[in-house]
């Protein structure tokens, strides 16, 4: 059956849809009496994007496109037609129809966009270098090297589904495996692929390519080790950097900036630690002064660091970013959004990565539904936090989101003064520098240049000790004049570092948890303690030990009845 031609109704339609002046939609040219030069650069552009409008017979003053009409319409709508087929490495869709506006003529040309697997679509004699575009804006801009390398790894699949050869079996960090279906059991206890071997669990998800042991980039990137994804992909790490200022410079802070390597499995946990650590210590009061240590500009740091792992392009030759300035914390992820940040508050997605999502989704790492920004955005503007701002850069092949500090008045781009949530921040920092090795809490003030006891212990000292990032060196006599505080040590590359979410992650039970958090204040448990704490049998006890040990979280000491159990990390300050 022959295709319905579309009628001038429809294109007048379209043409307020897309809001009548030129953007990354639309498109006028004059094209009086002879088709415009360009107007393949904008069909092979709007043909590699999202489709766009072209309309002839408008000539452009300044801003505005004056209607002009063209002068045979027939004529220029038959040179069209018969160009694009042969024009093109592959013909473009399009629909073209002659419109009457104020009773002039006007060629509508409707530009659809390619299907993956023909793109990226270019002027046959030039090539793709010198022949593809895409639509920058207003603009039709030249394709990169890099954009013609990811439409055709596009044409056999995902980004992520791309195989790395040279990969095998050998590549897979086992413990993320198992760390993974740790947490997967938690979501869902009778998931079959709790119990699958590596290479069934890696097939499951797609993560080997075809029936071979090859690893696909999205095998690689969430499960690898860290000497092999180095290897393949020496771009893949994330940075997080602080500023002591508004603008990008030489402000960094040593204390603070670091870069993280690893798999996905990994890396999410050790950022989140690390922005526990130094970020998001501070917390406020509900109405009733009690403590509340969650709110939504916490939630929307964890959902948008999820983001940047999950969307970005890891073909890219730059690393991810956090960059956290004065007033603001800048997300930067290598690879555009593939969806407009206009509809962010629209269920939905679009997905670059859609088997590295699918690992999120199992785990609940992320939405499955598209809907973790719109849902962190309403969660922000209801509790009054101000709502982050956006820079899909489309011609660079980079998105970056914008978060500002959740400060009153947040601090205005001519000022470099500091936010007080940020401030606190340093204080933390440098105190655990400061308190490489052990340090009297009066040798910790004057460090800082704090005189008021009590601000310092309820705003940092306490919350450091909490959370386990500073402990006692005399745990069983908090109050003892010889107490010292010393910053808890990483070991064997892991950091110790145990809050109540990661532990659910961990698959602790509710006891179980509850006992690293008295551990942390503590120093120590042993068994007739916890069996008192929780109203449980020895056996009980047993296997919540025995489960902790096996984890690598706590470190059982001593025999018989003087045996007792320490978190990992801790040996050092329970001999001294």
């Amino acid at each position: 059956m022959q295709k319905k031609p579309k009628d001038s109704r429809y294109f007048k339609d379209l043409i307020s849809h897309l809001g009548g002046k030129e953007n990354s939609r639309i498109e006028y040219k004059l094209s009086r009496s002879k088709l415009s030069k360009d107007i393949w650069e904008t069909v092979s552009s709007f043909s590699n994007e999202s489709g766009g409008l072209i309309l002839l017979g408008y000539e452009e003053r300044g801003n505005r496109y004056i209607l002009k009409g063209v002068g045979n319409a027939k004529q220029l709508l038959d040179d069209f037609s018969s160009t694009i087929g042969q024009k093109f490495n592959y013909c473009p869709r399009v629909d073209a129809e002659n419109l009457v506006v104020n009773e002039k003529d006007v060629i509508a040309i409707e530009v659809n966009e390619a299907p993956e697997n023909l793109k990226p679509i270019y002027i046959k004699a030039l090539g793709p270098l010198n022949g593809g575009f895409k639509r920058v804006g207003a603009s039709d801009i030249r394709l990169t090297d890099e954009d013609i390398r990811r439409y055709y790894m596009e044409r056999t699949g995902t980004l992520d589904s791309q195989p790395v050869k040279g990969t095998s079996l050998e590549d897979i960090d086992s413990k993320a495996v198992r760390r993974y279906k740790n947490l997967r059991k938690l979501v869902e206890p009778e998931a079959p692929e709790i119990d699958y071997n590596d290479i069934d669990f890696l097939r499951a998800y797609s993560l080997l390519a075809d029936e071979s042991e090859t690893l696909t980039v999205a095998g690689l990137i969430l499960f690898g080790t860290e000497v092999a994804i180095k290897r393949y992909f020496p771009s893949a790490r994330l940075d997080i950097i602080r500023i002591k200022g508004i603008k990008w410079g030489k402000d960094r802070d040593p204390f603070l900036t670091r870069d993280f390597k690893g798999n996905l499995l990994s890396l999410r946990s050790i950022a989140l630690d690390f922005l526990d650590r130094f970020f998001l210590i501070p917390f406020h009061s509900n109405e009733r002064g009690d403590r509340v240590d969650e709110n939504a500009h916490r939630k929307a740091l964890r959902e948008l660091l999820t983001n940047l792992l999950m969307h970005q392009n890891y073909h890219h030759s730059r690393p991810a970013q956090i960059i956290i300035y004065n007033d603001r914390v800048d997300f930067y992820n290598p690879g555009y959004s593939l969806k407009d940040p206009s509809l962010f508050k629209s269920p939905g997605s679009e997905l670059r990565n859609p088997l590295i999502a699918a690992v999120f989704y199992d785990i609940n790492w992320a939405e499955t539904k598209g809907t973790g920004l719109k849902t962190t955005m309403e969660a922000l503007e209801s509790e009054g936090y101000p709502l982050p701002l956006f820079n899909n850069d489309t011609r660079n092949d980079i998105f970056t989101l914008t978060l500002p500090h959740p400060a009153v008045g947040v601090t205005p781009h001519v000022t470099p003064q500091v936010t007080p949530q940020v401030e606190r921040m340093d204080r933390i920092t440098t105190t655990l520098k400061f308190c490489d090795e052990p340090k009297a809490l009066k040798e910790i003030m004057e460090f800082l240049n704090l005189k008021d006891r009590k601000y310092f212990m309820d705003s940092i000292l306490n919350p450091m000790l909490k959370r386990g990032y500073l402990t006692r060196t005399i745990p069983d006599k908090p109050r003892s004049r010889l107490q010292k505080y010393i910053a808890v040590k990483e070991k064997k590359g892991k950091k110790v570092v145990y809050n109540e979410e990661k532990l659910k992650e961990m698959g602790l039970n509710e006891r179980q948890i509850k006992a690293v958090m008295y551990m942390k204040e503590k120093g120590r448990i042993t068994n007739r303690e916890y069996r008192e704490l929780f109203k449980v049998s020895n056996k009980t006890a047993y296997i919540d030990f025995k489960s902790l040990v096996k984890k690598d979280i706590l470190i059982p000491q001593g025999k018989g009845k003087s045996a007792f159990y320490i978190l990992e990390g801790n040996e050092k300050v329970m001999k001294g």
